[in-house]
């Protein structure tokens, strides 16, 4: 259609002409990154400091430029690609009326269209809009387009107009930054002329040199060809592909590693993340027997084993919306309650604790069919809940982590080690939470390092009135 014609014909046209420009474009970048200029020298001299400041916001205008052309699209992204698109949809719906009339108003609309992207020109804009309207009206009046003919028609003509007043409007904004940076090319090429003639008796070869800076000005008209061509669009368009598939890549991993919410957070940079939270409701669970069992079986059937069971208890953790903070060898933990607080953590908890029990049970027969160990086996875990308060925060300057701190993690976590295989230790403050919704059985006492002798229960199950 219009655009891919226009942009292979004025691209032909002055391929001289780029090429010259792109030359430059390396040039001027060679001669920023290339160190040509000491670090000493730079400081001793306010003149140099001052033009390598001025370039530097010069590149910066040409980046902003850049990026708009990215907006602006070639080939199958931006804008251009989307006005191609419909320009080619409203094409088709026009050759069912068979109407001569319809046609030769969407051929000079074409026409203009083609003409405004092979130049630019403001005052082709208003010829464009006008050859719009020309059709819409004939669109309107077409006695051979039936309803839903006209419906198309009048869809495809809208989208393909809006996208001729966004790349108008994208002109504009080029057009503007172009002028700007026009404006820095020229301070550009007099601080270089200056400074050459300030060092003549120093160096006459870093002159000539820095010299060829001065055709900056002269390359920027040629250099706004470049830009409206497409040359530099498509080369952008495809980095702008290959850096949404990284950034989706790296939003999937760090969501692997943190919460959200916290994800989120340190994608806005925020270097210190630490919070109190009043009360959460914290698990910790441990294989049983995992040690010894490690030992027997290859390196290769632990890392599987491990696998089934955790990836098992991840989907428990969403199932009941809870978070999974580590795995520490055979140990899981995971919370309620945070990063967004909730009412019913323990609840959570609760829940995702006697599903752990369950699917250990269904886990167990078909671990040990895939391990074909020796002799039957039977996996079952422990696991040991608390409630209370705790620090939540994301530590580490390379592997980093989320994690949480206080007593009522270390009560949690002894719960679990001085627990009993195939049971749900909890503490008081957990038992007050849920023994309205749940039946326990009181444990007794048991030594807790560091808080003496504390009172647990074992969870045993649901209220037949809870009963999901």
């Amino acid at each position: 259609m219009g655009f891919s014609s226009a942009s292979q014909d004025y691209v032909q046209a002055h391929r001289e002409q780029i090429d010259k420009a792109l030359d430059i474009s390396s040039q001027l970048q060679e001669l920023l990154n290339g160190g040509k200029v000491s670090d000493a020298l730079r400081r001793s001299n306010p003149e140099l400091v001052a033009y390598v400041e001025l370039v530097e916001r010069y590149a910066s205008s040409f980046k902003e430029a850049v990026a708009l052309v990215g907006t602006l699209g070639i080939d199958d992204v931006g804008v251009l690609a989307r006005l191609e698109q419909n320009s080619r949809l409203l094409h088709d719906t026009l050759q069912l009326s068979a109407s001569s009339e319809l046609m030769i108003s969407y051929r000079e609309m074409q026409s203009v269209e083609k003409e405004y992207l092979s130049n630019r020109q403001e005052d082709k804009i208003q010829a464009v809009y006008e050859a719009v309207e020309r059709l819409r009206q004939g669109i309107q009046q077409a006695p051979q387009l039936n309803a839903t003919q006209k419906a198309a028609a009048w869809e495809y003509l809208n989208a393909y107009e809006l996208a001729i007043r966004e790349i108008i409007n994208l002109d504009a904004q080029i057009r503007s930054k172009i002028s700007t940076f026009d404006e820095q090319a020229a301070s550009v090429s007099t601080k270089v002329i200056g400074l050459a003639n300030a060092d003549v008796q120093r160096s006459r070869l870093e002159i000539a040199r820095t010299s060829t800076l001065a055709t900056v000005l002269q390359a920027m008209t040629v250099l706004t060809a470049v830009l409206l061509s497409g040359v530099i669009a498509n080369i952008f368009a495809t980095a702008l592909k290959n850096l949404q598939a990284e950034q989706e890549k790296s939003e999937r991993l760090l969501l692997n590693i943190f919460p959200e919410a916290i994800a989120h957070r340190l994608k806005q940079e925020q270097r210190t993340i630490a919070e109190n939270f009043a009360d959460v409701t914290v698990l910790f669970a441990d294989i049983v027997g995992f040690t010894e069992l490690s030992a027997r079986i290859s390196p290769t059937d632990v890392v599987e084993l491990l696998n089934q069971i955790f990836s098992a208890f991840d989907r428990l953790a969403d199932r009941h919306g809870l978070e999974k903070i580590k795995t520490i060898g055979d140990a899981y933990m995971v919370v309620g309650g945070l990063p967004m607080p909730s009412e019913d953590h323990a609840e959570a908890i609760a829940e995702m604790a006697l599903d752990m029990l369950e699917e250990m049970t269904c886990l167990s027969t078909k671990i040990g069919e895939a391990l074909s160990t020796s002799r039957p086996q039977h996996y079952t875990i422990r696991i040991g809940i608390n409630t209370g308060p705790v620090v939540a925060g994301v530590i580490g300057t390379k592997k980093f982590i989320y994690d949480l701190w206080g007593d009522t993690v270390n009560i949690a976590s002894r719960m679990e080690s001085q627990g009993i295989a195939g049971c749900i230790q909890v503490t008081g403050a957990t038992y007050e939470r849920l023994r309205h919704k749940y039946q326990f059985q009181e444990r007794g006492t048991i030594q807790v390092k560091g808080k003496g002798e504390m009172k647990s229960f074992l969870l045993k199950g649901r209220h037949q009135d809870d009963s999901p």
